[in-house]
């Protein structure tokens, strides 16, 4: 799901699909929730070398979709990603590029009606995000394209996995909502991961990105961290599955625990929101989760 936002980190050789749900309910206010599906097919060169080490090409396309209560809000966007990842030795350490196009639907409010939300509401939700988009909750449907870059160095063996990511989004600054008075401002990212083993059957991995958008007071950086146990855990002798427990916090909504399974070519995962207090979103009722599948193909 990393490449949403930047396309440039497949880390991996695997062609793969996702399929994701996130819910959030604000009791007696509304409940927004998001669908996702992507599919990142991997080709490889038909070249003969020594190295198991050759350059790769992903090609990923993904919907969007976000609702909420009430007809209130109906966005979708529709992604395209093309990435290239170059060798840049002979021990799984890569330079990969990545570009993305996103072609976006954006209807929030309800023609004729005002709506006030509290102060704060939804920071970096759903809605908060629509509402940037059409700061007047027009209800009118608006389209727009966006245009998005990123790069990244990553270095992949099986007792040691580190991913640095720069990306930039919104490249060309569209506008959002009929009267073509908000664009979209030039955003910027950096993400970062780094996985490395505890004994032979334990790995720990740590991962985080930020985002901010300059010469802006208005918007805030999106800030999120996480840190996972890893434990693969023998059935028999020839079959085992892979178990982590971990945590992520996003500095704008909530912590996030979170637990996921892998087995075989599938990997389940879940993950609950827990509003802490200083966060802004803690001064509503909130609750949310997060259900990801992911299926190696």
């Amino acid at each position: 799901m990393r490449i949403w936002y930047n396309p440039a980190l497949k880390t991996d050789t695997n062609s793969e699909a996702h399929v994701l749900l996130h819910k959030v309910n604000y009791p007696g206010i509304l409940s927004t929730n998001n669908r996702s599906i992507t599919l990142s097919l991997v080709f490889e060169p038909n070249i003969e070398t020594v190295s198991p080490t050759v350059p790769f090409i992903t090609l990923s396309a993904g919907i969007n979709v976000d609702k909420a209560s009430d007809n209130l809000l109906s966005a979708s966007s529709a992604m395209l990603a093309l990435s290239y990842a170059l060798p840049l030795d002979y021990n799984n350490t890569y330079l990969a590029l990545g570009f993305q196009g996103n072609y976006s639907f954006n209807r929030v409010g309800v023609t004729g009606s005002y709506y006030n939300f509290p102060g704060d509401f939804d920071k970096f939700g759903a809605m908060y995000w629509a509402l940037r988009r059409d700061p007047t909750g027009s209800g009118y449907n608006k389209g727009y394209f966006t245009f998005n870059a990123g790069a990244a160095v990553f270095h992949t063996v099986e007792d040691q996995q580190w991913y640095v990511g720069f990306s930039t989004r919104y490249i060309n600054r569209p506008y959002t909502e009929w009267d073509h008075i908000s664009a979209l401002p030039v955003t910027y990212g950096v993400q970062a991961g780094y996985t490395a083993p505890v004994n032979e059957n334990t790995q720990l991995s740590g991962y985080g990105n930020i985002s901010w958008v300059t010469g802006s007071s208005t918007s805030l950086p999106e800030q999120y961290i996480g840190l996972r146990v890893i434990r693969k855990i023998a059935v028999n002798e020839s079959t085992a599955f892979h178990l982590s427990v971990g945590a992520g916090l996003n500095f704008n909504e909530a912590l996030q625990p979170n637990v996921q399974l892998q087995w075989g070519r599938s990997l389940f995962a879940g993950y609950l929101d827990v509003n802490l207090p200083g966060i802004a979103s803690s001064v509503y009722t909130r609750r949310g989760f997060t259900l990801m599948y992911r299926y190696d193909l």
